[in-house]
């Protein structure tokens, strides 16, 4: 009870369809569905998952989580999540730079 809890959107990740070949995206479920049960920290749990959700349904996250986690993918479950986490705070810096200033009338 306690992981549906803390990761709401797991089935929506266990149950993404990716395409065949699409290794790095087989790996990152597997490897989430086995750091999510060994994580001790409710408030990891939900960083990750949140993070997971977000690759199945944002296009411009996945495709830069593909371009970034090539040559890491075979590492343990552990480095690969923590990667992702890196991954995913920098993704949310280089949107931040990407924002045009406006101005308010």
């Amino acid at each position: 009870m306690i992981l549906i809890t803390c990761c709401k959107h797991y089935d929506k990740v266990v149950n993404f369809l990716y395409l065949e070949n699409d290794i790095i995206s087989k790996l990152l479920i597997e490897y989430y569905q086995e750091y999510v049960f060994n994580i001790k920290s409710e408030k990891s749990k939900i960083r990750v998952d949140k993070i997971m959700c977000i690759y199945t349904e944002k296009e411009d996250f996945y495709d830069y989580v593909q371009e970034r986690l090539q040559e890491d993918i075979y590492d343990n479950y552990d480095k690969v999540i923590r990667k992702l986490i890196k991954i995913y705070k920098q993704f949310e810096m280089d949107k931040l730079k990407k924002v045009k200033n406006t101005r308010w009338l």
